[in-house]
C-alpha cells in the first residue's frame, strides 16, 4: 500500500530541465520537466497510443513534451494536442499530470486528489530557507523499502558498527540521555552524551582534540521526512536547544543541519533524497565540501546495510524481527506510517478518497 495525498520529494529542482527525467514514484512512472518558461511539470511517463517513455522525448519550443516513438505531443495537464496524420484528437486522449511544487532545494510532487494539494503542508524545512544559508544535496537510489530507512534514521545505536571512519564512535551509545516524543505525526528522537571521544568526521572538521559533548535531535515528519540538527561541542558547555533561533555558543562548536526525504519507488526500493545547509560566516566552502561528502558516504554506508536486510526479509518473510530498547523512535514512527495506512483504506470507497 502507498500513501496517498501526501507531498513527496520527486527531484533536486537542480535535476529537472528542459531534458525529461524519469523517476519512478509510488510504483508509478513520471516524467519531470520544465518548459521554456521556466516552469515545472510532471507527467505519468508514458505516450497513450504505444506506451513507450515521454521521458525518451524532447520539450518542444511551445512547452508540450513529444513522445520520441511516433512524435505525438502533450501539454503539461497531460492532454494530448498533436498526433501526425491525423487531425482529430480523441478525448480520451489523456495522461495524468500531477501538482508540483518547489520548495527550497527540491521539487515536491503531490500523488493524491490534486484537490487537496496544499503546500502548506509540504515539511517546512526552515534551514533550508535561512536567509544567506547555503545548500548541498544528493540523491541516493536504495533497493529497500522506505520503511527501513525510517527506521534506520531514528535508531543510532548502528553508528559505531557501521560508521566508524566517519560519524560513528563508542561513546554514541554509552549512557546517552535519551528521549521520544510524539505529537501528531511527528516524533522526535532527542539524545545527548556527554564528555565523550569525537568521531573521525568531527576530529577533522572541528579540530577536536579531546574529549566532546555531543547531541542527535532527529525530527521525523510522517511519512516519510526528516530534519536532523547534531553536532559536538567542548566538555562542559550544554548542547544547543533545537531551532533556529538559539544564541550561538562563544565554545568551540561544530553543528549539522541536514534534511531527509524518503520517496517510495516500489515496494522495495526508494528514492532517497538528502541536504545538508550551512552558514557561509561560520562554515568556509571547503569545509562545506568535507562535512557533505563525509555525510553522504555514511548514508551510502548504509545502503549497503538497508540492501541486504531487504534481501533477507524477501526472502523469509515470516520471519519476525526483536524489537530492542533502541527501536523505540523507529517503532513509533512507524506506527505513524501504520495508522496513516488504516486511515487511507478506512477512506476508500468513500466520496472523500479519489483513486490516483
Amino acid at each position: 500500500m502507498f500513501l496517498q495525498d501526501h507531498w513527496y520529494v520527486a527531484a533536486m529542482r537542480s535535476e529537472v530541465g528542459s531534458t525529461p527525467l524519469r523517476r519512478v514514484i509510488l510504483g508509478r512512472p513520471v516524467v519531470l520537466y520544465r518548459t521554456p518558461d521556466g516552469a515545472a511539470a510532471a507527467l505519468e511517463d508514458r505516450c497513450i497510443h504505444r506506451q513507450v517513455p515521454l521521458s525518451m522525448g524532447t520539450v518542444e519550443a511551445d512547452g508540450t513534451l513529444q513522445c520520441l516513438y511516433h512524435g505525438i505531443k502533450f501539454n503539461r495537464a497531460g492532454k494530448c494536442t498533436f498526433i501526425p496524420e491525423q487531425t482529430r484528437i480523441p478525448q480520451s486522449a489523456q495522461i495524468k499530470s500531477y501538482v508540483v511544487a518547489e520548495h527550497a532545494e527540491w521539487l515536491w510532487l503531490w500523488t493524491g486528489d490534486p484537490a487537496r494539494a496544499d503546500p502548506s503542508l509540504i515539511p517546512a524545512y526552515p534551514w533550508f530557507t535561512q536567509p544567506g544559508w547555503k545548500a548541498r544535496t544528493g540523491y541516493l537510489h536504495v533497493k529497500c523499502s522506505y520503511k527501513f530507512i525510517v527506521d534506520n534514521l531514528l535508531n543510532m545505536a548502528h553508528l559505531p558498527y557501521v560508521h566508524p571512519r566517519t560519524i560513528g564512535s563508542d561513546g554514541v551509545i554509552k549512557d546517552a540521555k535519551v528521549s521520544v516524543t510524539r505529537k501528531g505525526n511527528d516524533v522526535r528522537l532527542a539524545r545527548k552524551m556527554y564528555d565523550i571521544e569525537p568521531p573521525p568526521t568531527y576530529k577533522k572538521a572541528g579540530g577536536f582534540e579531546g574529549n566532546v559533548n555531543r547531541w542527535q535531535t532527529i525530527d521525523f515528519m510522517g511519512p516519510s521526512s526528516f530534519e536532523f540538527h547534531t553536532g559536538v561541542i567542548e566538555v562542559g558547555h550544554e548542547p544547543p536547544l533545537p531551532g533556529i533561533d538559539q544564541p550561538r555558543s562563544n565554545a568551540r562548536i561544530l553543528d549539522r543541519h541536514s534534511m531527509h526525504s524518503m520517496t517510495p519507488e516500489t515496494e522495495t526500493s526508494t528514492n532517497y533524497f538528502v541536504g545538508f545547509t550551512y552558514d557561509p560566516k561560520a562554515c568556509s566552502e571547503d569545509l562545506a565540501d568535507f562535512i557533505f561528502d563525509q555525510t553522504f558516504a555514511t548514508f551510502k554506508e548504509d545502503v549497503v546495510i538497508l540492501e541486504a536486510q531487504q534481501t533477507n526479509m524477501d526472502m523469509m518473510p515470516g520471519e519476525k524481527p526483536l524489537d530492542i530498547v533502541s527501536d523505540a523512535a523507529g517503532l513509533q514512527a512507524l506506527k505513524v506510517i501504520e495508522e496513516l495506512e488504516l486511515a487511507q483504506e478506512a477512506r476508500r470507497g468513500s466520496t472523500y478518497y479519489t483513486a490516483s
